[in-house]
């Protein structure tokens, strides 16, 4: 940070295994713009920990002797939180829609299709492989496919009609016990699903894929859903996980996440002795 002190106007700071949106650069420049008027000592691009955060170079030199006298007694993101105060910024500047998450891998995708891999937990959501289809609007900052991963990502639309929908196809078939949908802020719950539904479809057809029958897992309250899924359903395997919009709603959404639980085989073998 003292090395970059005078090379440029502004620092961001980015790290490693970070994914960034599309055009990042134009959207900071666009924000720093509209916001020369007011003061600011650091505008935050992400929510998550040391990425995504945009100082003045002029106030590295202090910023960076901070972190080197007092690294030892807090971590480095509530330094930099700490200086923002001392330099009177009392109120954080959260530039939504953010544009940087941590990736531990990034999946490819085209278009409004999304293809997601990712690395089971086996003390929470699953999320098996799957592909993302959606016919809401892409901001060019948020994409249908972070709304499935298993990290802090989300997905951000705006302007949704009764019909739209999110739809989760998975590679291959599984049988489901928990399916979880968050829509929302978290602190705040701004910008939830006001009305909506999840459906479990079934046999998966079509180009794009979609699925030939489903059937109503629930409505979502105040925008959240958390549902075990009946045993009589979960003997079957669910091949598509849709969320549906039913009503208009005016202003942004924010899919917080998807995650789905696979049935354990173990939960099978017990549930094969009952028959």
């Amino acid at each position: 940070m003292s090395f970059a002190a005078k090379l440029s106007d502004y620092f961001l700071l980015i790290g490693d295994t970070v994914f960034c949106a599309p055009n990042f650069v134009t959207h900071i420049y666009s924000k720093v713009t509209a916001l020369k008027p007011s003061p600011w000592v650091l505008l935050e691009f992400s929510n998550v920990g040391l990425i995504g955060k945009l100082f003045h170079s002029r106030d590295l030199p202090a910023l960076a002797h901070f972190l080197l006298l007092f690294h030892k007694e807090k971590p480095l993101d509530k330094l930099i939180l700490h200086f923002r105060t001392l330099l009177v910024q009392e109120n954080p500047i959260l530039c939504r829609p953010f544009l940087f998450y941590h990736r531990s891998s990034r999946p490819t995708f085209d278009g409004k299709e999304d293809t997601v891999v990712q690395k089971k937990n086996p003390y929470g959501p699953s999320n098996p492989p799957a592909s993302v289809f959606t016919d809401m609007n892409l901001s060019g900052a948020h994409f249908p496919w972070e709304a499935y991963a298993l990290d802090e990502s989300f997905f951000w639309t705006n302007d949704i009609r009764p019909g739209n929908h999110l739809t989760v196809v998975l590679n291959h078939p599984a049988r489901l016990s928990r399916v979880q949908v968050m829509t929302g802020s978290i602190v705040e719950g701004k910008f939830a699903l006001s009305k909506g539904q999840v459906q479990l479809g079934y046999d998966p057809q079509g180009m794009p894929q979609d699925c030939a029958s489903s059937e109503l897992l629930g409505w979502l309250v105040e925008g959240q859903m958390d549902r075990e899924i009946p045993q009589e359903s979960a003997s079957y395997p669910v091949s598509c996980v849709r969320l549906v919009v039913k009503a208009r709603q005016a202003g942004g959404l924010m899919i917080r996440h998807i995650y789905l639980w696979e049935k354990d085989a173990t939960e099978e073998k017990k549930d094969q002795g009952r028959w």
